[in-house]
C-alpha cells in the first residue's frame, strides 16, 4: 500500500495507523508534491508498506500452550545493522528505540528500509526550524570552524547566481572581528559591509551576520554574542562545525552552543573528512538537521545543501 506525507515522520505515522506498528516499509522515497505545490518545487514522501506476515505457531502437545515463532526479530537485525554503520552507541540506541517493535521476520533489505525510514524521519523532524528561504542569516561557532569562508561562498552564490541584494554585518565581540578576507571579498562583489550596528539601514534580500569565533564556556563573551544576536534577530541561526575535528570535540561544541538555540548545523572542511556516521551522530544528538556544507577554500565552489536522503545513501554505502 502507498502512503504519502510532507515528511517521513508523517508518512510513517499513516503507515502505522493503517497497518499497525509492526508494518514493514518496503520502499521510501522523496518525490515532487502533487497539485499546486509542484509549481514551487515542494516535495513529499512516498512510503510503500505492507502488513507483517502472521507469526507461525509451533506444534505443541494438547495440554501445552500455543507458542509463536519469532525468527530474525527486528531488535537483533536492526541493532546488528546499526553497529555496522559506525554510529556511536547513543545514536544507535536513539534510532533503535524509534522503530516500532515487530515480531515479523525481516530480510536484510527490509531491515535496511526500516532503519532508513527511521533515520530519514529523524532528519526531517530536525529540519522543522530551518526556513526554506532565509533572509537574516548568522553563522556561529568556535574559532577555526570556517564561518568566514562559508559565508564568502554563500554571499557569492546569492549575489552572482541568484541576483539577490546582500549586506554583511562584520561585528566585534569582546575580541575584534579579524575576518578581513570576508570584508575584502564582499567589497569586490559590491556588497556593503557594516562594522557597527545601525538598525536604520534599509533591509536587503539577504543579510549576513559575521561574528568572531568564541568559546561558549566564557560567560562574558557569550553574553556579548547573545546581545548581538538579539539585535540582529536572525531567522536562520546555524551552528558551524569543522567536520575535520574529532567526533568528541564536535559533540562537545554542540552541547556548549545549544543554549543559543541554533536552527540547524553547517559543516565545513568536508573535503578533509566525509564520514557520514559522524554527520548522523551530530544530527541525532542535537535533534537538528544539517542545513549545508562547505568543502575546500575555492569560492564559490564546494557549497552544498544536501538533504537527509543523500546522507542516508552515503551511510549505507560504507556497509
Amino acid at each position: 500500500m502507498l502512503f504519502k506525507g510532507h515528511t517521513a515522520e508523517e508518512a510513517l505515522a499513516k503507515v502505522h495507523q493503517s497497518l499497525g506498528s509492526s508494518a514493514i516499509v518496503v520502499q521510501l522515497k522523496r518525490v515532487p508534491s502533487a497539485g499546486v505545490g509542484r509549481i514551487w518545487g515542494a516535495m513529499e514522501i512516498e512510503a510503500w508498506a505492507q502488513a507483517p506476515a502472521p507469526l507461525t505457531p509451533i506444534p505443541a502437545a494438547a495440554d501445552a500452550p500455543v507458542a509463536r515463532v519469532r525468527s530474525a526479530p527486528k531488535e537483533a537485525r536492526t541493532m546488528e545493522l546499526l553497529r555496522s554503520l559506525g554510529l556511536n552507541e547513543e545514536s544507535a540506541r536513539r534510532v533503535h528505540q524509534s522503530i516500532p517493535v515487530s515480531g515479523a521476520a525481516l530480510t536484510n533489505q527490509e531491515a535496511c528500509l526500516q532503519l532508513g525510514a527511521a533515520l530519514l524521519a529523524a532528519w526531517d523532524k530536525g529540519t522543522t526550524r530551518i526556513p526554506k528561504t532565509p533572509h537574516r542569516i548568522a553563522l556561529i561557532g568556535a574559532a577555526g570552524s570556517g564561518k568566514s569562508i562559508a559565508t564568502a561562498k554563500w554571499i557569492t552564490i546569492e549575489s552572482l547566481r541568484h541576483r539577490q541584494d546582500c549586506r554583511i554585518w562584520c561585528l566585534d565581540g569582546i575580541v575584534a572581528n579579524s575576518a578581513e578576507f570576508l570584508s575584502q571579498h564582499a567589497e569586490l562583489l559590491g556588497i556593503p559591509v557594516e562594522t557597527t550596528w545601525n538598525p536604520g539601514l534599509p533591509p536587503c534580500s539577504r543579510e549576513f551576520l559575521d561574528l568572531p569565533g568564541w568559546n561558549p564556556t566564557d560567560p562574558d563573551v557569550s553574553d556579548r554574542m547573545a546581545n548581538l544576536l538579539d539585535r540582529f534577530e536572525p531567522d536562520c541561526l546555524l551552528l558551524t562545525l569543522n567536520a575535520a575535528y574529532e567526533a568528541s570535540i564536535l559533540q562537545n561544541q554542540v552541547v556548549q552552543f545549544m543554549p543559543f538555540r541554533p536552527h540547524g548545523l553547517f559543516l565545513t572542511h568536508l573535503d578533509e573528512c566525509q564520514s557520514p556516521s559522524k554527520v548522523w551522530d551530530l544530527v541525532l544528538a542535537s535533534g537538528i538537521a544539517v542545513f549545508g556544507t562547505s568543502s575546500g577554500r575555492f569560492i564559490p565552489g564546494g557549497f552544498d545543501r544536501t538533504g537527509g536522503e543523500a546522507w542516508m545513501e552515503r551511510l549505507f554505502e560504507q556497509v
